[in-house]
């Protein structure tokens, strides 16, 4: 297929269908419906108004087992998305990550910086999750029984400081 860009150093002209990666340095206007197929990246002051979809996405996850009564997750762990946790001698504990282990582990780390991750428990015993210092959990401690898991929302609160919101115990 040849496309006109590869052609055509500038395109002036209303339509624009590109395979390339475009940056607009100024206002971009557009009405109808936007759907996107890949990733979007916004940056500086931005204004959406009607509807912008995106098909359904995937996401490139890793599950990491953690076989110990209590476990501390490594933000590399995290990062993966869904935290395995097997407590089988007692009652355990899972203590999420300091603030500033938290803030190290995440490239461009800033204010708002946000991890959407899961937390499963299929140990045969309860297990409490806690926090480290610079990270509070919101709600304080929860305990997740056997068979459970907890989604977890982490946002990057101050300079190694985070927040984590405990969602859906199911």
């Amino acid at each position: 297929m040849i496309y006109i860009e590869d052609n055509v150093p500038t395109v002036k002209y209303n339509n624009l269908n590109t395979q390339k990666a475009a940056v607009f340095e100024s206002t971009v206007a557009v009405t109808g419906a936007v759907t996107m197929a890949s990733t979007l990246v916004v940056t500086g002051a931005t204004t959406f108004t009607g509807r912008a979809t995106q098909p359904n996405p995937v996401f490139q996850q890793t599950i990491t087992d953690i076989d110990t009564q209590n476990a501390t997750p490594t933000i590399a762990q995290i990062l993966g998305g869904i935290i395995v946790h097997t407590s089988v001698t007692g009652a355990g504990t899972a203590t999420v990550p300091t603030g500033t282990a938290m803030s190290s582990g995440v490239t461009g780390v800033a204010v708002g910086s946000t991890i959407k991750w899961l937390y499963y428990n299929d140990g045969s015993q309860t297990v409490t999750i806690t926090a480290a210092t610079g990270h509070t959990l919101v709600g304080g401690t929860a305990a997740v029984t056997t068979g459970k898991h907890m989604k977890i929302t982490s946002i990057c609160t101050a300079a190694n400081t985070w927040v984590s919101y405990l969602e859906t115990l199911m």
